[in-house]
C-alpha cells in the first residue's frame, strides 16, 4: 500500500462511493489499502473516451473535466458534460463499474494539479473473489438504484 495517504482519507473516500457503502468496515479498509496513489499535472489526460476500462480512479483534490465527443454536422464536436472534484470517481458510478462496451464512455481531463487513488479492476476482482458477498452487495445494490427509478 502506498503511504502518502492516510488510511482514514482512503476509507472514507471508498465509503463515498454508493457502491462501495454496504462493506463491512474491514472490507472497506482491505479495499482501500489496494488502491494506488497518483499525481496527475494540469491539463494531463486521465482517461480517454473508447479505451479500455481497466480502472477507477478515486479523486483526493483537485479538479477535472469530463468530456464527451459527439458528432454535430459531420464533424466532432467535444462537449463538457461534468466536472469532478474531491470525493467523486472516474469509471465509477452509484450502481458499480460502467460500460456495457467495456470501454470508455468519457474523456476526464485534470483542470487542475490532482492526487488520484487507482484500483485496477483486476485488483478489484480479486478482492471480490476473496470475499464472495461483495459481488451480491453490489448486485443488489444497483437492482436497488434501478427499480428506484423506474418508480
Amino acid at each position: 500500500m502506498d503511504e502518502g495517504i492516510d488510511i482514514n482519507l482512503r476509507k472514507q473516500l471508498v465509503k463515498k462511493q454508493p457502491v462501495f457503502s454496504q462493506l463491512t468496515d474491514p472490507e472497506t479498509e482491505e479495499l482501500a489499502s489496494l488502491f494506488s496513489e497518483k499525481q496527475i499535472a494540469s491539463d494531463a489526460t486521465i482517461v480517454k473516451e473508447g479505451d479500455p476500462v481497466d480502472s477507477i480512479y478515486l479523486i483526493v483534490s483537485g479538479t477535472a473535466d469530463v468530456r464527451h465527443v459527439s458528432i454535430k454536422n459531420n464533424a466532432p464536436e467535444i462537449k463538457s458534460v461534468a466536472i469532478l472534484s474531491a470525493g467523486d470517481a472516474i469509471g465509477l458510478n452509484e450502481t458499480g463499474f460502467y460500460s456495457i462496451s467495456g470501454r470508455r464512455t468519457a474523456t476526464v481531463v485534470a483542470m487542475t494539479d490532482m492526487v488520484l487513488l487507482r484500483l485496477s479492476v483486476a485488483a478489484f476482482h480479486g478482492f471480490a473473489l476473496s470475499h464472495s458477498h461483495v459481488s451480491e452487495i453490489m448486485h443488489k445494490h444497483a437492482e436497488n438504484i434501478l427499480n428506484n427509478d423506474k418508480q
